[in-house]
């Protein structure tokens, strides 16, 4: 998640670099990515008929953008760091599954109070989805990151960004998933004869497809940003090797889940404080565009007061004033 450039060491300047750390091997693995995405729903599924690839499109419609940014983060880890390509990896994979167990637990717990206290379990959840998936993936950090020997405010960063990568990706899973069974539902109900352009915006795969879109839009502004500002708070706070719950960290926490809730309960904010003109739900887009701006200045503003403090030069100073540092 940092914007420290990639640097070259004397023992692999003089080889060839592996096709991962390659100029444009980000761009090459996104849009090739895309491009077996589109063809694996329009060849085998729709034109061949073959129902079974269907799962696969899913997945990776569902974890391309993430990919893509792990391998963005992977390409600029340095070894001052404390942390690993295998470590982020393991921090995807292990931290995705333990963030997003907690985090359906806790979420379902604030649905179960909300019903007893008599309010809508589905808006007081949006609001609270902050509060505590925060704490999931926050948890799932420091059990993956429990052992890592060297624990720096850059490293802390990579870590986090990696479990909210895992917990995006499988949370995508499911909204993916919903709207595929959504076009399921509405094809169904689709009466015969019905115009073509009917035909195609009640189809599975283009409910599927408008969900996977808008998830890869958000993913990078979402949770790994999210995950990696509170992660790295943490990280900085851990004196000899070992975590610690200071006032910083209970700050974080508390803009990234406000950040987190205020992300998921946009649509409802706008009802509740407009409740007599709903007309005015027209700006929850624009509410969200400056929402992504927010989270982007408040991500770069850390991310290179992070990088000044590891002395890493950063991608945002000019590409002159980079090649003098």
């Amino acid at each position: 998640m940092s914007h420290a450039a990639p640097i070259t060491t004397p023992e692999t300047s003089g080889t060839a670099a592996p096709l991962w750390r390659h100029a444009h091997a980000p761009a090459w693995f996104f849009f090739g990515g895309l491009a077996l995405w589109l063809f694996l729903l329009l060849v085998p599924h729709v034109l061949l008929g073959n129902p079974a690839v269907v799962p696969a499109w899913i997945l990776l419609g569902s974890g391309l953008a993430a990919s893509t940014l792990l391998l963005i983060m992977a390409r600029r880890l340095q070894s001052g760091d404390g942390v690993t390509t295998a470590t982020l990896l393991w921090a995807v994979l292990v931290g995705g599954f333990i963030a997003i167990t907690l985090g359906s637990t806790f979420d379902s717990l604030i649905g179960v109070a909300a019903t007893d206290a008599g309010e809508n379990p589905h808006d007081i959840g949006l609001f609270f989805a902050g509060v505590a998936e925060e704490l999931a993936k926050i948890i799932a950090v420091v059990i993956v990151a429990w052992r890592l020997p060297v624990k720096t405010a850059r490293g802390g960063l990579f870590v986090g960004g990696a479990v909210g990568i895992g917990f995006a990706v499988l949370e995508n899973l499911w909204y993916i998933g919903q709207g595929w069974a959504a076009g399921v539902e509405a094809s169904q109900k689709l009466a015969a004869g019905s115009p073509p352009l009917d035909t195609i915006l009640t189809h599975p795969a283009f409910q599927a497809a408008g969900a996977a879109f808008a998830r890869t839009i958000f993913d990078p502004v979402g949770h790994p940003l999210w995950t990696a500002l509170l992660a790295a708070a943490v990280f900085a706070a851990a004196r000899n090797g070992r975590f610690r719950i200071t006032v910083g960290v209970l700050l974080t926490y508390l803009l990234v889940a406000v950040m987190h809730g205020l992300w998921d309960g946009n649509t409802v904010l706008w009802g509740l404080l407009f409740p007599a003109m709903p007309v005015l739900k027209v700006l929850v887009v624009p509410a969200m565009i400056v929402l992504v701006v927010a989270f982007a200045l408040i991500w770069r503003a850390q991310a290179r007061r992070i990088n000044r403090d590891a002395g890493v030069v950063s991608l945002h100073v000019p590409r002159r004033e980079r090649k003098q540092a």
